[in-house]
Parts: structure tokens; C-alpha cells; sequence
């Protein structure tokens, strides 16, 4: 379907294909700023339990190890940087930047009688799980308006 047949095709092709760049890009910012503040905090954190071992002595607690709250950070830059390169990119992205809506609309999950855009649970679990919760915007704002906003109705029904 062409953009004189769609009053939104230009926009919603552009950020969608765009989005699996920003995701990578997001994926790679997120893991070098993890990284960034691993080497200050773990030096504070040894200060922090020497001094509690000076402050109390023979206390069996000592302060908790940040590592666990930064490694899971890393690990989620990680896959978003996996994720927008095997899933957003050739099965987003590059629809969007040919406007090939009707590869879009069927790109779905048959989730009884109804039919899941793909679009919107990559979308959501960008959400969750992006850096700060936007980057899921990339690819929920383009899937939003393809389905209610699109060229045609989206066919919720599974067949």
C-alpha cells in the first residue's frame, strides 16, 4: 500500500525503520554507562564494608555486594543489542522501511482465538525491560499506529 493511501506512512516508516539502530544504540550506551560505574561502586563498596568491619566488630553482617544490581543491567543492554539486531531489525525494521504493512500485519502470534502483534509484545518487552522504559516507544508508537491508524483494519480474529 503506498503513502498517498496512508496519511502516516511517511513517519511511522521512518521511526520504524529507524528503531532497531536506536535500540542498538540505547543496548550499547546502557552497557558502556553500566560499565562506568561498576569500577566506582565496587571501590565504595570495599570501603564500605572495611569500615563497617572497623564499626562493628564481630557483627557476621557486611554490606551487600552491588555487583548482582549491575550485572542484570549489562545482561539486559546485551539482549537489547541481540534482540534489535535477529528480531527488530529483519522483521521490523526493514517492513517499516519499505512499507510492507501487510508483512507486518501478519507477523503475529496466535494466542487462541486472537491475533498478537509481534510488534506489541517486542514492544512491551522493550518497555519492561529497556533502559528507563522508552525504548520500547520505537516500536510500540509505529505498531499503534499500524493497527488502529493504518491503512487497513487489523484482523485481531486468528483463523
Amino acid at each position: 500500500m503506498g503513502e498517498t493511501e496512508w496519511k502516516h506512512a511517511g513517519w511511522v516508516s521512518s521511526l520504524g525503520k529507524w528503531a532497531w539502530i536506536i535500540l542498538f544504540a540505547l543496548g550499547i550506551i546502557r552497557i558502556l554507562y553500566e560499565l562506568a560505574i561498576l569500577i566506582p561502586t565496587m571501590l565504595i563498596w570495599e570501603e564500605a564494608r572495611a569500615a563497617f568491619a572497623l564499626l562493628y566488630p564481630g557483627v557476621l553482617y557486611t554490606v551487600p555486594n552491588p555487583i548482582a544490581g549491575l550485572i542484570w543491567p549489562l545482561i539486559g543492554g546485551i539482549i537489547s543489542i541481540i534482540v534489535s539486531l535477529f528480531i527488530i531489525r529483519p522483521k521490523f525494521s526493514k517492513p517499516c522501511g519499505e512499507k510492507d504493512w501487510e508483512t507486518l500485519y501478519g507477523w503475529t502470534l496466535k494466542f487462541g482465538s486472537i491475533n498478537v502483534p509481534w510488534m506489541f509484545i517486542w514492544g512491551i518487552i522493550f518497555m519492561i525491560f529497556g533502559w528507563y522504559y522508552v525504548t520500547g516507544a520505537f516500536v510500540m508508537l509505529p505498531a499503534i499506529m499500524l493497527i488502529w491508524a493504518g491503512p487497513r483494519e487489523y484482523n485481531w480474529n486468528a483463523e
